[in-house]
């Protein structure tokens, strides 16, 4: 994505719930995706923040959710 677009974008979120904002803002804004495959492994080290333990999954959780409904209730604005 470009710089310029990324920004147009009005993103907000900065932790859990980056990746659903960034989709539903896409979305809205009529953009094309093209999704590539990335290699991965195992993690090599330490615990999962998120899957490792409830009050993880409770706190990423709840900032999914919150971030859904704030981008879901903001009106729809084009791309500047």
């Amino acid at each position: 994505m470009r710089r310029d677009t990324l920004l147009a974008l009005g993103m907000r979120e900065l932790t859990y719930g980056w990746n659903l904002e960034m989709q539903m803002r896409v979305a809205r804004a009529g953009l094309r995706v093209l999704e590539l495959p990335v290699p991965y492994r195992r993690r090599s080290g330490g615990e999962s923040k998120v899957a490792g333990n409830l009050r993880g999954s409770l706190k990423a959780g709840s900032r999914i959710i919150a971030t859904f409904a704030r981008v879901a209730m903001e009106p729809a604005r084009g791309l500047s």
